[in-house]
């Protein structure tokens, strides 16, 4: 019994091992999801690309959009990041709200909360990269994050306090200020306009948020 039960364990093993080999593992794919910041660039240029000459053995799937906002964002989720079915996102949404400033933070929270629910519950391992997450009020300064259209100042810290709770809720890991590396704005070598990273720029981009991602692949 025991000779028969050794055999049936070599045999299964053996047939994992060739249908590993003829189908290949599991593709491991990450999914850059977000607005301009995300897709700016130009051909070869995004920080997407420039991750992935870092890390040749992932498929990484770009899925900026310009002009995006989370409530955009999580419209568009099922195509743009669940139906790649990867493994680990990168996610960065919430400048072009910041500049219009047409939806309170509580809404903004509660479309950001629902896009890494639900990309948590599809298994993906989470890295959030931010403009705002080092951005800071007076100590006493009160937020009212349900009234739209509140100073910018305002908005750009209730963005953060956002960011800040999330990622711990959902174990993420995070890159409070993705553009660190590239300040002063506006610099030629760096920038293509005044919002957006050019290919130089974006590559400066891509190794502040590789330690964080690197984490999230161990």
């Amino acid at each position: 019994m025991k000779n028969l039960m050794r055999r049936f364990l070599q045999t299964a093993m053996f047939g994992c091992c060739f249908l590993t080999s003829l189908f290949g593992a599991e593709e491991k794919k990450i999914v850059c999801f977000g607005d301009s910041l995300t897709s700016c660039g130009g051909k070869d240029g995004r920080y997407s690309d420039m991750l992935q000459q870092s890390l040749p053995g992932y498929r990484i799937i770009n899925s900026g959009k310009g002009g995006d906002t989370l409530g955009g964002g999580l419209a568009r989720l099922e195509d743009a990041v669940l139906k790649h079915r990867a493994q680990y996102l990168i996610i960065g949404l919430g400048a072009n709200d910041y500049w219009r400033r047409k939806r309170s933070l509580n809404d903004l929270k509660k479309d950001y909360d629902t896009i890494l629910k639900r990309c948590t519950e599809a298994g993906m391992k989470i890295v959030v990269i931010s403009c705002f997450g080092n951005e800071k009020l007076p100590e006493g300064t009160v937020i009212d994050f349900g009234k739209p259209g509140i100073p910018l100042e305002h908005y750009a810290a209730g963005i953060a306090i956002i960011e800040h709770e999330l990622v711990r809720k959902y174990h993420a890991e995070y890159v409070p200020d993705m553009q660190c590396g590239i300040t002063p704005k506006g610099r030629r070598d760096l920038w293509s306009d005044s919002n957006h990273p050019n290919a130089a720029g974006n590559r400066i981009v891509a190794d502040t948020i590789l330690p964080k991602l690197r984490r999230i692949l161990k």
